[in-house]
C-alpha cells in the first residue's frame, strides 16, 4: 500500500468494498504448498536464497538472505489439526560466535515482511549484523505465506448531494459486504489471523531455530507482535525494543480519538499562523475567530458540497487541509481562501476516494491482502462493529473536536464476523525498551505512552514528527547498545530536523 497520501493528523480510513473480482484461497509459499500433518516438535528448516527460491523477490542482486518455510499449526489450541505454512527469511551474522537471534517486525497489517531484513542491514541497526542472525517473516495471511486473495471491487458511489452520514453508510456498507463474503471463503483461517497468533508463530520459529532465547526489533503495528509475544513468552526473550508501538488494547474509536486530538492541536496552530499572516490570507488576526470562521466553514461545506466536475469539495476536504503538516500550510492556505471566495482551488482533490493506514509501510511484495488487514484489527476489537455504533462514536468525537473530529468512522471492522479474544499485555520481567515520537499521527505518541503503561519497560522520547524513523536517527546507535549490552535509555533524543 502506498503511504498515506491525506493529511496525516485525520488519514483517512475508508476503502470501497463492491462485487466479487476475484476470490480464491492462495496457498501458495516458497516452495511447497502445506502440509496436513502437525509440525515436529522442532523441525528442521530447508533454508536456501531467496532470490533463487522466491518468485518475484523484490531485492534486486540479494546474494545474501536466505528463506525457509515454517510449518505451525492453524489454531495453537488444536495443535494436532490442521496446519499452514508461513515464509520466513534469515540473514546470517557475519561474525564467528552469534549471539541470540534478532526477529525484526517491520509493521502492517497486511503487508510482507520477510524481504524487510534488507532494509534493515541499510539502516543504523545494521551493524547488529555482525552478532546476529537477523530474521523476519511474512506474518500468516500475508506475501509469500499461506493466506486467502480476496478482491474488493468498487460500489456505486452515493449521490454527490449525498450527507456526511450517507456517505459514511455507503462506505460501511462497502465494507461490510467485502468482510462477509471474503470471510466465509475460510472462516477458520480467518479467525486465527490475530498478533498473539504471530508471536505463536514467531516462537515456533525459534524452537526450530534452537535458540533458546530471542531478540526483537518492532517497528509500527509490529509492535503489537511485540507485545504479544512479551506477554506470552516473556522468559523467552532476551531483549526487546519497540519504536512506534501501536496501544495495548485495539479500541478503534478510542484511536481515532487519539487521532483526531492530535489533529485538533495542529489545526489551532495552523490558526495561529494564519492569524499572524492575515495580510497574505486574510482571514482577521484574531486566532479565535480565525477557528471559528474555518469550523463554520466545515459545517457548511457538510451540509452543502461544492461540485466541480469529478471535484467534490465537502466538510471531510476541508478537515483535511486544516491538519495539515507545517510544510502543507501554504497551500492548504491558498486553497481554503479560494474555496471561501467563491472560487475553485488549484490543489484541491476529492477526499471520497480515501485510503487505509497503513501503519507505517509502503508497497511490499504483492502488496496490501486487505482481509489480512481488516482481521488482524478486528478479530481482537473489543467494541461493537455496527453502523449506528461507529457513526455515534463518530459524532461524539466531532463534537470534542470539531476541526477534524469524526472526519471517518474505522470501516474496517464494518459487521465482522468473527472475533477472538485476545490475550492481555502484561508486565513481564524481560528486558523492554519503548520508544515513542513525539508529534507523529500515524502511531501517535499515546499510543506509546499506553503500551509502556500497560507492559513496563523504559520509555524514550523521540522528538520528531516521523513514523518508526528510529533505526535511521543517531539516536538509533542507543537500540544497537541495547541489544549489544542491554543498557536502555530513557528521556529524550533528537530526531528528524
Amino acid at each position: 500500500m502506498s503511504p498515506i497520501t491525506a493529511a496525516p493528523a485525520v488519514a483517512r480510513r475508508a476503502l470501497r468494498g463492491g462485487a466479487l473480482a476475484a476470490s480464491a484461497v492462495a496457498l501458495t509459499g516458497l516452495l511447497t504448498p502445506t502440509a496436513s500433518a502437525a509440525p515436529a516438535r522442532a523441525q528442521a528448516l530447508d533454508w536456501r536464497r531467496c532470490a533463487s527460491v522466491a518468485k518475484d523477490w523484490p531485492v534486486p542482486g540479494d546474494q545474501r538472505t536466505e528463506c525457509a518455510e515454517l510449518t505451525v499449526p492453524l489454531d495453537y489450541t488444536k495443535p494436532q489439526g490442521r496446519t499452514i505454512t508461513v515464509a520466513v527469511s534469515r540473514t546470517r551474522a557475519t561474525g564467528q560466535h552469534p549471539e541470540e537471534p534478532l526477529v525484526f517486525g517491520a509493521g502492517g497489517p497486511g503487508t510482507a515482511n520477510a524481504s524487510a531484513l534488507y532494509g534493515l542491514l541499510g539502516s543504523g541497526l545494521g551493524t547488529l549484523n555482525s552478532d546476529h542472525d537477523l530474521i523476519a517473516m511474512d506474518a500468516r495471511g500475508t506475501g509469500y505465506s499461506q493466506k486467502i486473495s480476496c478482491e474488493a471491487g468498487t460500489g456505486p458511489e452515493p449521490p454527490v448531494n449525498a450527507s456526511p452520514k450517507e456517505r459514511a453508510k455507503a462506505a460501511f456498507d462497502g465494507q461490510a459486504e467485502f468482510n462477509k463474503r471474503c470471510t466465509a471463503i475460510d472462516p477458520d483461517f480467518v479467525r486465527q489471523l490475530t498478533p498473539a497468533n504471530i508471536a505463536r508463530d514467531i516462537d515456533t520459529l525459534r524452537n526450530a531455530l534452537a535458540a533458546q532465547k530471542i531478540d526483537f526489533f518492532g517497528e509500527s503495528f509490529d509492535t503489537a507482535t511485540g507485545l504479544a509475544y512479551r506477554s506470552l513468552f516473556d522468559e523467552r526473550v532476551n531483549r526487546m525494543w519497540l519504536d512506534s508501538s501501536m496501544p495495548p488494547v485495539f479500541d478503534h474509536s478510542a484511536m481515532d480519538g487519539t487521532i483526531e486530538a492530535l489533529g485538533e492541536r495542529g489545526f489551532k496552530d495552523f490558526c495561529r499562523w494564519l492569524a499572524e499572516h492575515d495580510y497574505d490570507y486574510h482571514l482577521g488576526t484574531d486566532k479565535a475567530a480565525v477557528e471559528a470562521r474555518l469550523i463554520a466553514l466545515r459545517e457548511e461545506l457538510d451540509r452543502a458540497p461544492r461540485v466541480f466536475g469529478d471535484l467534490r469539495l465537502d466538510g471531510d476536504w476541508a478537515a483535511g487541509l486544516f491538519s495539515s503538516s507545517r510544510d502543507g500550510w501554504v497551500t492548504a492556505a491558498n486553497d481554503l481562501v479560494t474555496v471561501i471566495d467563491g472560487g475553485t482551488p488549484g490543489s484541491a482533490g476529492s477526499r471520497a476516494a480515501t485510503v487505509r493506514r497503513p501503519y507505517g509501510l509502503g508497497d511490499p511484495l504483492n502488496g496490501l491482502n486487505a482481509l489480512q488487514y481488516n482481521a488482524m484489527l478486528c478479530n481482537v476489537d473489543p467494541t461493537p462493529t455496527d453502523f449506528a455504533h461507529l457513526w455515534s462514536a463518530a459524532q461524539a468525537r466531532r463534537a470534542a473536536h470539531p476541526a477534524v473530529g469524526g472526519t471517518y468512522i474505522s470501516p474496517w471492522c464494518a459487521d465482522w464476523p468473527v472475533h477472538t479474544p485476545p490475550p492481555p499485555v502484561v508486565r513481564g520481567n524481560s528486558p523492554l525498551q519503548i520508544s515513542g515520537h513525539l508529534d507523529e499521527a500515524i502511531t501517535p505518541y499515546a499510543w506509546a505512552e499506553q503500551a509502556h503503561k500497560a507492559a513496563g519497560g523504559t520509555f524514550l522520547t523521540v522528538r520528531d514528527d516521523v513514523h518508526a524513523s528510529l533505526k535511521n536517527l543517531p539516536c538509533g546507535a542507543r537500540v544497537v547498545e541495547f541489544f549489544r549490552t542491554g543498557k536502555t535509555t530513557s528521556g529524550s533524543c533528537p530526531g528528524v530536523k
